[in-house]
């Protein structure tokens, strides 16, 4: 049962507040996804605190408010965590985790440092002190099998979209040969925006640029049409970022050597992106969607075969090509 967690004493704001230090332009992402608040991030002996609810929200977890010591439950179904207001003391599953701050009250809205909140359910936290961005990714524990369970259910986060390229009832031209990059889209755009676009949407806009419907004539372009842009796939942080081409085609390059630099390459980003990245093959050429992983593969819905989905790259139409022939990957995000 979820409740309100707002509404907590004034004399205890007066006190935490000569302590605290606001930083509007602070933001916080979580799996890509940027958040807002009714109240701001803020720094407080050094450390992020961060509204309750829309994160807990945006992580899918449960929300209990116990007025009695005024505590806040947070579940998953799997962890359970418990925080009270002015205590420094968090409860994982009913043991102890002592936190080096305490959980306050800030314009009557309950704040807590992001890593106790994310942490025990698996989120990773990832900050950008140049942007000042706080990036609270999905957790690795989650894999494959669980999100094929999501997506053969209907339920779940992010279901994943398939299309075969020469699917009849799709009925593109010359019988889809030259259109996994056009499906590619079709598919992706379809599970970000939560919207079912087919890949003749996609089609219809390199075709009013004046080009045949395979043809990609502005990736920026395609994406800004569904209320979408490109954005970098990894941190550039991350060992295997190579840059990203923000005004071409809106790729990450990659810099990788092995089948197990590009399989650590796609995992950070499916961790980053759980929705899907588009991996191109330019030596193919070839575009598919990666959608999963588990402990040794990617896992890829791969539009040039019919049963393309959740295949791993031995599977696909690049059976014959290893992981270390990713040329880039493309990652999409709402404006």
């Amino acid at each position: 049962m979820k409740k309100r967690l707002f509404c907590f004493f004034a004399a205890f704001i007066l006190l935490f507040c000569a302590k605290v230090s606001a930083k509007s332009e602070i933001t916080v992402k979580v799996n890509g996804e940027k958040l807002s608040f009714n109240s701001p991030p803020i720094i407080m002996e050094s450390r992020t605190l961060v509204q309750i609810r829309p994160i807990a929200e945006a992580m899918g977890l449960e929300i209990e408010y116990e007025p009695v010591g005024e505590k806040v439950i947070l579940s998953d179904g799997k962890a359970e965590v418990r925080f009270a207001v002015g205590s420094d003391i968090s409860y994982i599953n009913g043991k102890r985790k002592d936190m080096d701050v305490k959980m306050v009250v800030k314009d009557d809205y309950t704040f807590i440092p992001v890593r106790y909140l994310a942490e025990p359910f698996g989120y990773e936290i990832n900050y950008e002190e140049d942007t000042q961005a706080v990036n609270i990714l999905y957790p690795k524990s989650v894999r494959l099998a669980e999100l094929r369970d999501k997506i053969r259910t209907g339920s779940g986060k992010y279901p994943s979209t398939f299309y075969y390229q020469s699917q009849e009832d799709i009925g593109l031209e010359n019988n889809g040969r030259g259109y996994c990059w056009v499906c590619s889209y079709a598919m992706l755009l379809s599970d970000v925006t939560k919207t079912k676009l087919t890949p003749l949407d996609i089609a219809e806009i390199n075709i009013t640029n004046g080009y045949n419907g395979n043809f990609m004539s502005g990736h920026t372009s395609i994406a800004a049409n569904f209320g979408c842009k490109l954005v970098p796939a990894l941190s550039e942080n991350s060992p295997y970022f190579g840059g990203f081409g923000n005004l071409k085609r809106g790729e990450t390059d990659l810099v990788i050597e092995t089948d197990k630099d590009a399989y650590n390459a796609l995992c950070e980003a499916l961790d980053n992106f759980p929705q899907g990245v588009i991996a191109r093959f330019e030596a193919y050429p070839h575009s598919m969607v990666a959608v999963g992983y588990d402990d040794n593969d990617i896992y890829f819905n791969d539009p040039g075969i019919k049963d393309g989905e959740h295949k791993k790259l031995s599977e696909t139409c690049l059976k014959n090509y290893s992981l270390s022939d990713l040329s880039y990957i493309q990652a999409i995000a709402k404006k």
